[in-house]
């Protein structure tokens, strides 16, 4: 028997902005450190101290730490995948466009043009 009052699925709204990005050189991997607005429903969520980092494999996009009373790093937010994977994404592709970093498989422009 269908009462008519069955829970239908819910959609939410998520935009990311980054609203900041600064290169940091000379911090070991960390690359540069970005802020990045989720906006969920209308409401705005400010993230400050998102992290670009390079390792031998890979660049990564992490949240946010804070370095807990025993020393160890903790995080400082949590995020569904949902939500992390887009908001690397616009963080990843907004160091692109700024120049802090650069696609795969393409050289720095101090080796785009042979010696002479």
């Amino acid at each position: 028997m269908n009462s008519g009052s069955e829970a239908q699925p819910s959609t939410t709204t998520v935009q990311i902005t980054v609203l900041h990005l600064v290169p940091t050189q000379g911090r070991g991997n960390l690359l540069a450190l970005a802020d990045v607005e989720v906006l969920i429903d209308g409401v705005s969520i400010i993230l400050h101290g998102v992290q670009v980092c390079a390792t031998s494999e890979r660049t990564e996009v992490r949240l946010p730490k804070y370095r807990a009373p025993d020393g160890t790093w903790m995080a400082a937010i949590t995020l569904p995948d949902e939500v992390k994977g887009p908001m690397g994404d616009a963080v990843i592709a907004t160091g692109i466009e700024a120049g802090v970093l650069r696609e795969k498989g393409i050289p720095p422009a101090w080796t785009a043009f042979p010696a002479g």
